[in-house]
């Protein structure tokens, strides 16, 4: 971000990262599969052919006292006849008609789709508890939480009763700044304006470390008919993970004209200037087999989003609000936000430092798969952090609006390096030098720089003399000496690995541009 910070300082009011979007889910891992459920049945004493009438009447238990719980604490409850019906929306309608403006603001049913366990007959023609997909009752219990804003309960009516929670950071963030008096502006899950952007940060990193187990079993327990049979009888109690996590890194323009006259420069770049191969190292990865990536653009309500896909996670930014209904904020003098965010839904891919599970806390570390559990928030978020600075320092190379000529100019000339010899000047726009500032420019090396080993492969046909190897290498570290001399690379300290500088950033993509660029365009643009 560093980059970026340096070039658009005077434009922006203030950055904020932090979680968006959060849901998570509580499962049973005994109940999470077909051999659990048979040892919880022969824990409780229960026949095979017992096990429907005993699930049906968990399931009528906690129907009746969910409704009854909600008649007793006066909270309204509806029943929709649609999944695809705005629950929110509804919500807020109930709330604001029966006056609850704290606490539980409403519960509504509706059927889903969901695992569920049926018993049935093997090849043997012995029974057991097979998982089936099927359609139930759930029950969105509505909150309007005291520390966690408007937030929302989903509970599964039928066994294994799984739990899925929708939490959003930024709503978050503003009860906390409520409760401590810190004047603020909000446009729904974004920032407009902040009295304290240190203390908001802050807040924001704290909630990485928020004891969730603790936190979630106060938010469900109390809603919860069969928290005590699950937790105390069967003791099989839930395990609390991360269906989906947004880190957002929002950017304050000062000014909304600022912002669109910036924004429309970064969609331009990231449609034009960079390729799928490209995205990857926002994810902190390289180009290895057949793995999949994709970039779309689309205006959506929320504004113009231009998103990078690897996998099932992604990497988007959006000019936030742009399309949204006109308000004193929205004026060309008023500010203006762009969103950057990492959205993570596929944990797998990544890696976290801890001991391996089952072991104890005290154990040695290494580097281990990202989980799905709570535990590995945390590392969560210094993913999808990296990831936003990646891209920003991407769009930050855009940011320069000096004609290509005079960028160029400073290289055409010869220099000195740092021992005071002379060093030739180059031809960055087509022969060799061009060809080997395109192949540096490459994603593959924006993340981890580059060796020459690997540009030799690049720019050489592959060979098993080892004399040409070595005369092929030598002419390779001349020609990287040149470009160091004239500031495009820097050396990585005790390595062998050499990285573009923030000026070869800025001239790379510039020259990547206008090598794709035909003459029509580059007749428009001028």
């Amino acid at each position: 971000m560093r980059n970026f910070l340096s070039r658009f300082r005077s434009l922006v009011l203030f950055i904020l990262s932090g979680f968006d979007r959060l849901r998570l889910c509580g499962e049973s891992r005994l109940l999470n599969h077909s051999g659990g459920v048979q040892s919880y049945l022969w824990q409780q004493n229960i026949l095979f052919k017992d096990f429907p009438s005993h699930a049906k009447g968990l399931t009528n238990t906690l129907c009746q006292q969910t409704k009854s719980l909600a008649r007793q604490q006066g909270v309204p409850l509806q029943y929709l006849n649609s999944p695809d019906i705005d629950k929110e929306a509804v919500a807020r309608q109930l709330a604001q008609a029966s006056g609850q403006r704290l606490g539980r603001i409403a519960v509504l049913s509706c059927l889903e789709s969901c695992s569920i366990y049926k018993i049935r007959k093997n090849a043997d023609g012995l029974i057991f508890p097979n998982k089936e997909l099927s359609r139930c009752l759930h029950y969105y219990h509505y909150f309007q939480h005291e520390r966690f804003g408007l937030c929302c309960v989903r509970i599964q009516s039928w066994f294994p009763f799984s739990i899925r929670i929708g939490l959003n950071g930024r709503r978050w963030l503003c009860r906390q700044l409520e409760q401590r008096g810190v004047s603020f502006r909000q446009d729904d899950n974004l920032l407009l304006d902040v009295a304290d952007p240190v203390l908001a940060q802050t807040l924001l990193d704290d909630q990485c470390h928020t004891d969730w187990p603790s936190v979630l079993q106060e938010l469900v327990q109390p809603i919860h008919p069969l928290w005590d049979h699950l937790y105390h009888t069967a003791q099989v109690p839930y395990y609390w993970m991360v269906e989906q996590s947004e880190w957002a890194t929002d950017v304050m323009f000062r000014s909304r004209a600022d912002r669109d006259l910036w924004y429309d420069r970064w969609i331009r770049h990231g449609i034009i200037n960079l390729r799928c191969q490209d995205t990857l190292h926002f994810f902190g990865k390289t180009v290895q087999g057949n793995q999949e990536s994709k970039i779309s653009l689309r205006t959506r309500t929320e504004g113009r989003r231009l998103k990078f896909w690897y996998g099932a996670n992604s990497e988007k930014m959006y000019d936030k609000g742009r399309q949204a209904v006109e308000t004193p904020s929205s004026s060309p003098s008023g500010p203006a936000a762009v969103r950057f965010e990492n959205t993570m839904n596929d944990p797998s891919m990544f890696k976290v430092f801890r001991t391996k599970e089952g072991e104890e806390d005290d154990a040695p570390k290494s580097w281990q798969q990202l989980r799905k559990g709570v535990a590995d928030l945390p590392r969560r978020a210094e993913i999808g952090q990296a990831a936003n600075n990646r891209l920003m320092e991407s769009m930050a190379t855009v940011a320069e609006t000096t004609p290509l000529g005079k960028l160029l100019e400073p290289l055409c000339q010869p220099t000195r390096d740092h021992k005071g010899r002379r060093v030739r000047a180059l031809n960055p726009s087509a022969g060799p030098d061009g060809q080997l500032l395109r192949h540096i420019a490459h994603g593959d090396f924006l993340l981890n720089g580059f060796r020459n080993r690997d540009l030799r492969l690049l720019l050489h046909k592959p060979t098993e003399d080892k004399q040409e190897q070595r005369r092929q290498s030598a002419a390779l570290t001349r020609r990287l000496a040149i470009l160091k001399a004239h500031g495009l690379i820097i050396k990585v300290p005790k390595t062998h690995r050499y990285q573009l500088s923030a000026a070869g950033k800025r001239l790379t993509t510039a020259l990547a541009a206008a090598y794709e660029a035909d003459v029509t365009r580059l007749t428009q643009a001028g």
